[in-house]
């Protein structure tokens, strides 16, 4: 079993998702996509290769929300599941993953310095 984090930009994708829904769509609809949001981390958990492989990289992978227009993109890093975004299957998702891996080397770029 893996354990789960949430990156902060994950975090920040699931609290405007809630908002938006809850303000579109109501109270209930925000809270049950959030619950779904929190099983299929537990699922990761538990079967942590569940998602499909981004660009070939059996590392960073993401996982469809089914019956949910979302998708979640993750990184596996030793027994780590780390989430690292939640994007609407509208959007781009190989762009966000760019985004979200410019902005974890720079991180790591500067912890180096």
């Amino acid at each position: 079993m893996s354990f789960v984090t949430w990156g902060n930009q994950a975090v920040a994708d699931r609290v405007s998702i809630f908002q938006f829904l809850a303000r579109r769509a109501g109270a209930s609809v925000a809270i049950t996509t959030d619950d779904r949001f929190v099983a299929l981390s537990v699922l990761l958990a538990q079967h942590p290769k569940s998602g499909h492989s981004i660009n070939g990289n059996a590392n960073r992978r993401k996982l469809v929300v089914p019956r949910f227009p979302f998708v979640m993109v993750y990184a596996l890093e030793l027994d780590v599941v780390r989430i690292l975004r939640v994007i609407h299957t509208a959007r781009k998702v190989a762009a966000s993953y760019s985004q979200t891996k410019a902005i974890n080397s720079n991180k790591k770029a500067q912890t180096e310095v």
